[in-house]
């Protein structure tokens, strides 16, 4: 007899493809809502193996009502924090998650979103979609090049670098701050120069924001940091919602202490109602927002998916899957996250 398995919503069509080849899969089709909770708990019953995907919580709840067939729950996330990975090894259940695979799309988006915001693409696209342009005037809907400004990145990692290079094909220059420096030969290979945190803040046009939420980036970006920045800067978030100080970033907009912001990401997110994003962050006209999706790529999103079913296949072959995530249930030691929370 197949194993089950069940995906909580739609997923790339090369990928269902290939697990519907190994097992019986049934998947929530909806792709206007969310699957509820008691709709959730229902579904998981009698399955062996549980997709993992779109921040739908697998509680404990979940992973007890998927009990005792349950073997294995496979996340398209490189940190799926919303599954209680702590309850699924209590139960001897395999979590995993996948690699890395998002650096340079991420980068392409945070760039985008860059672009984006300089220029004010989506209000200059709001005016015209409205019948509001009347007139050619040389001062209306004014941007701000790229050329010939300083980007400063917050958090050189893989997707900083990736961010660097695509800054410097428009002839930015680079500055990073992180918690630990960059060798000299490192920071010549990807051309960027150091600076201290708040000076940082002080020099640059730009301000990306790409680290790792840990204890020490929650809430990092606050009143002091935003004050040290240009009236004509940018920031750009995309990497947790919860390195900005939400309230703090939109009363500096608002009073026009920083030229503007990019966000793809939130303190609490849509479709999550308690309260999610800052109601002010979304009519601010000097905001450019998007719903958390700098990993949107099809290719990319088919390259998570397919990593996923890889890990499912492994599982369902009694191997060890290659993106363990509590390899204390195949009695390995367990893995070392370091201080990272989100």
């Amino acid at each position: 007899m197949r194993p089950k398995v069940f995906i909580p919503q739609p997923i790339p069509e090369v990928a269902l493809n290939r697990l519907q080849t190994m097992a019986e899969v049934e998947v929530f089709p909806h792709l206007d809502r969310m699957i509820g909770s008691e709709e959730l708990l229902a579904a998981v019953k009698g399955k062996e193996y549980l997709f993992a995907i779109g921040e739908i919580p697998y509680t404990q709840d979940v992973i007890e009502a998927a009990l005792p067939d349950l073997k294995g729950i496979a996340a398209m996330y490189i940190f799926p924090k919303f599954v209680d990975i702590k309850a699924a090894t209590a139960r001897g259940v395999m979590v995993t998650g996948v690699p890395n695979m998002l650096v340079e799309t991420t980068a392409e988006f945070t760039f985008m979103l860059l672009i984006a915001t300089a220029w004010r693409l989506p209000e200059q696209e709001r005016m015209l979609r409205e019948n509001r342009w009347k007139q050619y005037q040389s001062m209306a809907l004014l941007g701000t090049r790229l050329f010939d400004k300083t980007l400063g990145i917050v958090g050189l990692g893989k997707i900083g670098a990736a961010l660097a290079k695509k800054a410097q094909g428009c002839g930015m220059r680079v500055i990073y701050t992180k918690r630990t420096r960059l060798s000299t030969a490192e920071e010549a290979a990807v051309n960027v120069e150091y600076r201290p945190l708040d000076d940082l803040f002080r020099e640059a046009d730009f301000v990306a924001l790409t680290p790792t939420l840990t204890p020490d980036s929650k809430g990092l970006v606050g009143e002091r940091l935003l004050a040290l920045m240009k009236p004509t800067a940018i920031l750009v978030n995309t990497s947790r919602g919860a390195v900005v100080d939400e309230r703090a970033l939109a009363a500096a907009l608002r009073e026009g202490r920083i030229r503007g912001a990019g966000l793809d990401v939130f303190a609490r997110e849509l479709p999550n109602p308690d309260p999610g994003p800052l109601p002010e962050l979304l009519t601010l006209p000097n905001v450019v927002v998007t719903p958390h999706v700098g990993s949107a790529a099809v290719e990319t999103r088919e390259e998570m998916a397919l990593r996923t079913v890889d890990n499912i296949a492994a599982m369902i072959r009694g191997e060890r899957p290659p993106d363990l995530l509590n390899p204390e249930v195949v009695g390995e030691k367990p893995r070392d996250t370091g201080d990272r929370i989100g």
